[in-house]
């Protein structure tokens, strides 16, 4: 099976001891499993003969001297043993005609010869459990360690996958577009790391575990008895690939089945929505006998797709039964009526070859595994492959605080869908200012605000401070002169002083709350659980969204930008708060340039510049109170975006007044 992508996944393992181990453990768990098989074959061939045996007289002189102490008897040319333990089985098989027998004869008589209690019944019955109950240990211990090697191995694999996609999510500009979001990064982060994890876990699983079980098995199912080995797999191979023939078929009554299925839910979903002009036209009994058909249909497309699903067909079960009762009449005819083998080796062949299944199984499923981490590897290495969009130019220079104006010169950017945010934008923000952006997209607003930080970059045009062209400068220098506060980003899980202090050691306690007090954060900080300890975010205690906005405005001011990039709340607020927010942002403003995306009338009003966006494009530039005399557009947008009993900065109770 080809599985580049995967193989190169697997190539990625640390170079720990924890994969060689993982593979160690599991041969010596399918060795202990197989120790445990041998170990019932003993009980089986313990219980069968109860330790006795009649031995040609002959053939007495080949036997371990020991021997002579369990016989009590002869019958005709046969010396009688009684309560001589696993020593029928050495006996019966010293002299045999088959190798393997032979050999495992010796074996087990010098097996006697290291436990002398295997040479009596109760002493071999006692031996063989207490040995059992060792072996059932070891394996407990040997899969219990090879569990956690799995689990290190496939677990630092996984690990180096995410930061190396973490590490390509820095690189890629345009992931930094707050309403793009990182969806399907994230799908990659975890569904497909998550694929090629649980690949590798069956990987270790399989390989060489089950390998080595299957062999063991084969092996003993063959040393039982060869001929009928061969032709019991054989017979288990032919229902296997006739099987798998009647599964395709199944599985193509299943797919029909389950297209049937949902082509009539549409139809069904579509006559749920013709109520309006069922109702309008009058044809009420045209529609009722057209939905009962499409629910007609759909009951019988389902009905056939529950009963192809994973049940056993009447032609399978006929065939796996036949094949059952053909496999079990071969063995008691061969037990019953040739005396060719015992029971005790029946039970061991049926058991070896039944417990081939379990590796067989295990391999198919790895192989189903690896074919979804191969899909899934080969889209983490695409993204990993991706051409970043931001580039720090050789040479870069630094850029200082900007002093003069920010330039758009001729800017066009597209989103990462190929939707045209801006097109071919010209514009001058004076330094010092506040400018307020505004347009009917949102997608168009964030991106103007977002090329000044450099987190994403234009296809076409120039960004430029003072001058300076920000491909230029160097991205530490571009970032240290601009903060931005987003909606999309206001809080994180953590404490309020990590919130505030991004974890910074240079932001000491008295820093954040320096700067709280300067958003009027500090209040409501001091009345949490833990005070700055508290954790907040999507996980932690509940901030109200002017809290959370108040939290970013104090990060923004620890980092001391010349250029402030705030998006307020898009839900209204109480004349409270509205004060404190204006209060803080205008501490905030004062000595830097403040680009603004507002949702409040007011925040309109007070703003030295406005520039308005529509399809992407400038549409005018100026001050508020000329840009609402001249742009009908502008007015338009006041109208229906910025109304003040939309936005709650009036209520009606109080128009009277």
């Amino acid at each position: 099976m080809q599985a580049e992508a995967y193989s190169r996944a697997k190539n990625l393992l640390a170079a720990g001891r924890s994969p060689l181990i993982a593979r160690v453990l599991g041969a010596v768990e399918a060795l202990l499993a197989l120790g445990l098989l041998v170990l019932a074959a003993l009980f089986a061939g313990l219980m069968a003969s109860r330790g006795e045996i009649s031995i040609a007289e002959k053939a007495t002189a080949s036997l371990p001297a020991w021997s002579a102490g369990r016989q009590i008897g002869k019958a005709g040319d046969y010396v009688v043993y009684e309560n001589s333990g696993l020593f029928p089985l050495v006996g019966a098989n010293l002299n045999s005609p088959n190798p393997v027998h032979r050999l495992g004869a010796r074996a087990l008589n010098g097996l006697t010869n290291v436990l002398p209690t295997l040479r009596n019944n109760v002493g071999a019955l006692a031996t063989l459990l207490a040995l059992g109950l060792a072996l059932a240990l070891l394996l407990s211990l040997a899969a219990r360690l090879r569990r956690a090697a799995v689990a290190a191995a496939v677990a630092d694999l996984a690990t180096n996958l995410r930061n190396q996609i973490h590490r390509q999510m820095y690189r890629l500009g345009q992931s930094s577009l707050p309403t793009e979001g990182v969806g399907p990064v994230v799908n990659i982060w975890t569904r497909e790391v998550n694929d090629i994890r649980d690949a590798l876990a069956a990987d270790f699983e399989v390989k060489p575990g089950m390998i080595v079980l299957a062999a063991g098995l084969a092996a003993l199912a063959l040393s039982a008895s060869p001929m009928l080995t061969l032709f019991l797999a054989s017979l288990g191979l032919l229902v296997s690939m006739i099987s798998r023939a009647m599964n395709r078929e199944a599985r193509a009554t299943y797919d029909a089945a389950l297209r049937d299925a949902s082509l009539q839910l549409c139809l069904l979903h579509e006559d749920l929505g013709l109520l309006r002009t069922v109702r309008t036209y009058g044809v009420e009994d045209f529609d009722r006998r057209r939905f009962d058909e499409h629910l007609d249909r759909y009951q019988d497309a389902d009905v056939r797709r529950m009963l192809a699903q994973g049940t056993l067909t009447t032609s399978s079960a006929l065939l796996f039964g036949a094949a059952t009762a053909t496999a079990l009449g071969l063995l008691g005819y061969n037990v019953l009526v040739k005396d060719r083998i015992s029971i005790a080796t029946m039970l061991v062949l049926a058991a070896s070859l039944a417990g081939l299944a379990y590796p067989i199984l295990r391999w198919a499923r790895m192989r189903q595994a690896i074919r979804h981490a191969n899909r899934s590897a080969a889209e983490i290495f695409e993204f990993l492959a991706r051409s970043p969009e931001l580039h720090q130019n050789v040479g870069a220079e630094f850029l200082p605080p900007l002093r003069d104006r920010i330039v758009l010169d001729d800017v066009t950017l597209e989103s990462r869908s190929g939707r045209l945010l801006l097109d071919h934008v010209s514009l001058e923000i004076p330094a010092g200012g506040r400018t307020a952006l505004v347009g009917l997209d949102e997608d168009s607003k964030l991106a103007l605000a977002c090329l000044v930080p450099r987190l994403i970059d234009p296809q076409a045009g120039r960004v430029l401070i003072d001058g300076r062209d920000l491909r230029e400068m160097t991205l530490e220098s571009v970032r240290a002169q601009a903060a931005t506060v987003l909606q999309a980003d206001l809080v994180f899980t953590d404490s309020i002083l990590v919130n505030i202090g991004l974890g910074d050691p240079r932001n000491t306690l008295q820093r954040v709350i320096e700067a709280a007090k300067l958003a009027h954060a500090h209040y409501f900080i001091q009345d949490l659980p833990h005070g700055y300890d508290t954790v907040v975010g999507p996980l932690g205690h509940y901030l109200r969204p002017d809290e959370q906005l108040r939290i970013a405005l104090a990060r923004a001011y620890l980092h001391d930008p010349s250029i402030l990039i705030v998006e307020e709340l898009p839900t209204p607020v109480d004349d409270e708060v509205k004060l404190l927010l204006d209060d803080t942002l205008s501490r905030l403003a004062s000595g830097r340039t403040v680009l603004v995306i507002p949702h409040r009338l007011s925040s309109i009003r007070s703003a030295d510049n406005v520039a308005l966006l529509h399809n992407g494009r400038l549409e005018g530039f100026a001050t508020p109170s000329k840009l609402q005399a001249e742009s009908k557009l502008f007015r338009h947008i006041l109208y229906t975006e910025f109304n003040e009993y939309a936005t709650g900065e009036i209520e009606a109770g109080q128009v009277g007044g």
